[in-house]
């Protein structure tokens, strides 16, 4: 019977056909899985993280996690939308050392297109900070990221927080009210459903933060 149960299994895998998973356009359509599946349907809906390093290669964007959702699939090819972006635990714990600051700085934008995501920021100062120090620095980053997503499309937003330019100008403005050791955007949800961002992205060719990345 373990025999039959076997090959049961085995017809079953071969029969799987395997579907090629593309990162979105955001990221240049870089292929970042290959996935079995019986049928292209039960594809739909499944979600694929990788480190943004899968891509670029470069290896200080090693604590980038990325979570993609395929939202289509034609012929072999799964295509995918951003579901979330996140460092990795380690590193964060890495940025805040004893007689610093951790400030938080959570909130909901909208890009000019229209797409909803939530931005989680942190700012880790030099030495201990007092409380007003740091609801002004909690307001620079407000300000800051609430700006920059409501003069982006979603794609431009997205790689100004893969690779690191939103983080970079959160540590200048800060800088101004105290010194800081790091800034970092640590976690954003994509709060608008992909199927709607295909959407609102079809016909918007990018050239996608993967190959910015590469060519730097």
């Amino acid at each position: 019977m373990s025999r039959t149960v076997s090959r049961e299994a085995r017809s079953k895998w071969e029969a799987k056909e395997w579907f090629r998973v593309l990162a979105p356009s955001a990221f240049g359509f870089a292929e970042v899985a290959t996935v079995p599946a019986n049928d292209a349907r039960s594809l739909v809906g499944r979600t694929v993280e990788i480190s943004f390093y899968d891509i670029t290669k470069d290896i200080s964007q090693l604590p980038i996690k990325l979570k993609f959702q395929v939202v289509d699939v034609e012929g072999l090819t799964a295509r995918t939308q951003l579901k979330q972006i996140e460092l990795t635990r380690d590193y964060v714990r890495s940025l805040v050392r004893r007689g610093t600051s951790r400030i938080n700085a959570i909130l909901d934008v909208e890009t000019a297109d229209g797409i909803r995501l939530r931005v989680m920021s942190m700012a880790v100062t030099q030495s201990r900070v007092k409380a007003s120090q740091k609801r002004a620095i909690r307001r620079v980053m407000f300000d800051l990221i609430s700006t920059k997503a409501a003069s982006m499309k979603f794609d431009e937003f997205v790689q100004e927080i893969v690779l690191g330019r939103l983080a970079a100008e959160i540590e200048a403005a800060a800088r101004k009210i105290y010194p800081l050791r790091k800034a970092e955007v640590y976690k954003v949800k994509v709060l608008t459903s992909p199927l709607e961002i295909s959407k609102i992205l079809a016909g918007t060719p990018s050239e996608g933060a993967g190959a910015e990345a590469r060519g730097q």
